[in-house]
């Protein structure tokens, strides 16, 4: 058979793996490239993940209580100086350098002992060398309270009459108009229409029926701004004035109460009451609180959480007491009703939040007639957090989870107990995982 494959003398032919060679040549560099690259990127990673980790081990803030040791445990390559507490703040480790500068090396445990009231402040570097942060000192008398766990209800007026949207109206000339639109906002609260103050949706009726105008001056505030607007009032179909807009003059629903201190101060929910409508903070103007009996509970599950079902008693014969401010960490108030107010063999330490561990600890709730205490795991601590999510928790409890599914609506602000302290409170579940939520400690509640 005879081979149909001519070889031409003068041409000069490459062996395959030559080809080869010069084809991988060209490829390393951009392989190199490319490793460097993602090197560099694995190495950014690694640092921003070890940066987070010291960030979390380090606090900002630390509170004391005075003449008390307290033992703290960063575990980090760092030293910290304190020089202008050296007569109040004594700071004591095994490798103490200089009691007078106050130097100490954050690897290993320190004991803390402040003996004056108020706040100081000491630098951080990083390997004793590079600046990190300022860690603030702040010095608190030792305090007592009595963990609660009860339901109540809780009555909030705004302060302003709260926008909730706007809609048309239907004019007594057969058109439709909707005259608030794009001038007011959810969340604007209303003060006052022309001159005349307003305190409730009844009042902003009667002055838009007394002044019968085109247009109307409304004075409101909008993310903590006073502003100014002006709308034109539309004569609606039933005969009345109106410039539509959904308005709402009150919040009220059922939470836990977590403690009351020692002069019945309370605080309760461990998060901020927001309007169900546009999620922004109530700005209150007063509030009250109320007995609530919890009649049943919508049971928890994953993408639906569950809620405590019951009713509240209102009305100044059961006012248990006021409600003095609604923020983002908790409302907080005035216990007057006996049965609710401080009992000394109740009351338990104040436990901060260096002292949290995670492991053990118990919740007190109302699920029924009784406060109940159940079992529940504290699974991750961030100390550093700048809001109400500073601990992830675990329901453990098997009778909890058999009536709750986990944690539902209106076990915000059931206290958190640890080694015999209150550390904190309930805040948040997590929506597709009830028996699992977040917590807050006892700190930012006092």
């Amino acid at each position: 058979m005879k081979n149909d494959f001519r070889q031409d003398k003068d041409r000069k032919f490459v062996p395959a793996a030559a080809m080869t060679a010069v084809m991988t040549k060209a490829q390393r560099r951009k392989a190199r490239l490319l490793l460097s690259g993602l090197l560099a990127l694995n190495l950014l990673l690694i640092g921003m993940w070890y940066w987070k980790a010291m960030d979390e081990k380090v606090p900002n803030h630390v509170y004391l209580f005075q003449n008390q040791d307290m033992q703290l445990d960063f575990s980090v390559p760092m030293v910290g100086e304190c020089q202008e507490a050296k007569d109040v703040i004594a700071i004591q480790s095994s490798t103490q350098n200089d009691s007078d500068s106050q130097s100490f090396s954050m690897d290993q445990p320190l004991t803390v002992t402040a003996s004056e009231l108020g706040s100081y402040q000491a630098e951080v570097k990083l390997f004793g060398l590079f600046h990190y942060k300022y860690i603030e000192f702040d010095v608190i008398e030792e305090a007592k309270v009595m963990p609660s766990g009860k339901a109540v209800g809780l009555y909030l007026q705004s302060d302003g009459i709260m926008v909730l949207g706007t809609s048309e109206i239907q004019g007594k000339d057969g058109f439709s108009y909707e005259p608030a639109k794009d001038i007011l906002q959810p969340g604007d609260r209303i003060y006052q229409i022309e001159d005349q103050k307003v305190e409730s949706i009844d009042e902003v009726v009667q002055v838009l029926q007394q002044v019968k105008k085109k247009k109307v001056k409304l004075q409101l505030v909008r993310e903590e701004q006073t502003i100014k607007v002006k709308l034109e009032t539309v004569l609606a179909k039933d005969g009345e004035y109106k410039i539509g807009v959904w308005l709402r003059e009150d919040t009220e629903g059922i939470g836990t109460l977590s403690f009351v201190t020692e002069n019945n101060q309370f605080a309760a929910l461990g998060h901020g009451i927001t309007d169900v409508d546009t999620g922004k903070l109530v700005a209150l103007e007063q509030g009250s609180v109320y007995p609530a009996k919890i009649q049943g509970i919508k049971k928890g599950e994953a993408g639906n959480p569950g809620e405590l079902i019951g009713s509240v008693k209102l009305g100044a014969s059961n006012l248990l007491g006021t409600i003095q401010s609604n923020t983002a960490l908790g409302i907080t108030g005035t216990v007057t009703e006996d049965g609710y107010q401080y009992q000394e063999d109740e009351a338990l330490p104040v436990g901060l939040k260096q002292e949290v561990e995670e492991g053990k600890a118990w919740i007190y709730c109302q699920l029924g007639e009784t406060v109940e205490k159940f079992e529940i795991s504290i699974e991750e601590i961030n100390r550093n957090s700048k809001d109400n999510k500073g601990l992830v928790i675990r329901v453990t409890d098997e009778d909890l989870l058999k009536r709750t599914g986990g944690i539902v609506q209106g076990m915000s602000g059931a206290p958190i107990i640890q080694n015999g302290k209150v550390i904190g409170a309930v805040t948040h579940v997590f929506v597709n995982d009830p028996t699992g939520g977040y917590g807050t400690f006892m700190e930012n509640m006092l």
